[in-house]
């Protein structure tokens, strides 16, 4: 009989009766005995995995508790949405539950913490309530443009098991005078009246400084409209905030935010995790994820999706599949130059040999014989090229 079938055997009927527990305590055997085998890897990756699933399972439970304490209507695909009435164009969108990412955003764990945070208040709504005390019902989410601010909020809707009403920029701001203040009044109203949490996505652009000369006298109701409406809300519902310009907010406007939360372009040790994820069903060893990563140094996630989509497109066109991946990092830059660093771009094009320099400096565990193949040389050549460009 193969190694631990027992084990297999008994997962797989626990999977097919959906039992937790079952399904856990299999998990945790087959842990045990890859560890007493000495395959301590492996055990440690499955030890990974049960311990994450436990933390989505208790954060899952915050969902029945977040939707019981909220107030009022359920949304259903017939609720009619408010439009503006110069224009009929609607003021919101409604996505609802089903269509939002259940995939967690890949973030540092500092970040990853305070959302976690925020989350959990909510799963000890009847401990804070007690205390005389609330959940945070506000989140602001800043930081530059493509760093995934807008793919995390739907994720925290998505745990919270909550429909996002989403404010539609082009519906609430319009050219004709008090219009735009009543249409926030109208968005905030509707989403007042259902289970829901309110996005604001793009924020800066109805939060404007008051202050700001170059701005008429219609900015500074449509503000002040904004922060009536905000603070009516804090007592009902949970809303999030979402602007790449932080530093256009009116100062009064950051005071209505219970959380704030920066989101920071992914760090060295993020941008292989978001290559590994965005990349598949693509394949690459860990010295060419530590090229495309150095390659795509200082870039933001949604850089990084690009990317990866751009090598998925390569690898099923005939005059580009076999190229190196030296070589088509060389094509990419030259397609993208708004994308790559001035650092790397000036590096790329050179000789194999100072890439490797670089790459080196950067991940000091990479093997020559590794980052060989990513110039389509064998070991023993990129070696010797090694050794005389240092002899020079």
């Amino acid at each position: 009989m193969a190694p631990y079938f027992n084990i297999i055997q008994s997962l797989c009927r626990a999977c097919f009766s959906s039992d937790l527990d079952v399904i856990t305590h299999q998990i945790e055997r087959l842990i045990s005995a890859y560890r007493a085998d000495g395959n301590i890897d492996e055990a440690k990756a499955l030890e990974k995995m049960l311990n994450n699933a436990k933390n989505k399972e208790v954060l899952h439970s915050s969902v029945i508790t977040f939707s019981s304490c909220l107030q009022g209507e359920t949304l259903t695909p017939k609720t009619i949405i408010p439009v503006d009435k110069e224009t009929s164009a609607p003021i919101l969108d409604v996505i609802y539950v089903d269509e939002l990412p259940s995939t967690e955003p890949i973030f540092d764990t500092f970040i990853k913490e305070a959302v976690d945070s925020v989350i959990l208040e909510w799963s000890n709504y009847d401990k804070l309530i007690k205390m005389n005390a609330t959940p945070s019902r506000s989140c602001l989410i800043y930081g530059l443009p493509g760093t995934g601010k807008t793919h995390l909020a739907k994720w925290i809707a998505k745990q919270l098991g909550l429909p996002i009403v989403l404010a539609k920029l082009d519906g609430i701001v319009s050219s004709f005078l008090g219009t735009s203040s009543r249409n926030i009044g109208n968005l905030f109203a509707f989403a007042n009246r259902y289970k829901c949490i309110l996005l604001l996505d793009e924020f800066d652009a109805i939060a404007k400084l008051r202050n700001d000369p170059q701005e008429v006298g219609e900015v500074k109701r449509i503000v002040n409209t904004l922060l009536q409406c905000l603070d009516s809300r804090d007592e009902i519902g949970f809303t999030i905030g979402v602007t790449n310009h932080e530093q256009l907010l009116d100062p009064a406007i950051w005071r209505r935010f219970d959380v704030q939360i920066e989101i920071p372009k992914p760090s060295p040790s993020i941008i292989p995790l978001l290559l590994k994820n965005f990349i598949t069903p693509l394949k690459y060893n860990e010295a060419e994820i530590s090229f495309l990563s150095w390659c795509i140094q200082d870039c933001s996630g949604a850089d990084i999706q690009k990317l990866s989509n751009w090598l998925k497109r390569m690898s099923i066109i005939d005059e580009y599949k076999n190229e190196c991946l030296y070589h088509l990092m060389q094509r990419y830059t030259l397609l993208n130059t708004g994308r790559i660093s001035d650092k790397v771009k000036e590096i790329i094009t050179k000789a194999p040999d100072d890439i490797y320099a670089s790459l080196k400096a950067s991940s000091p565990e990479l093997k020559q014989k590794d980052i060989a193949e990513i110039f389509n040389m064998t070991p023993s050549s990129f070696c010797k090229m090694i050794q005389k460009n240092n002899k020079e």
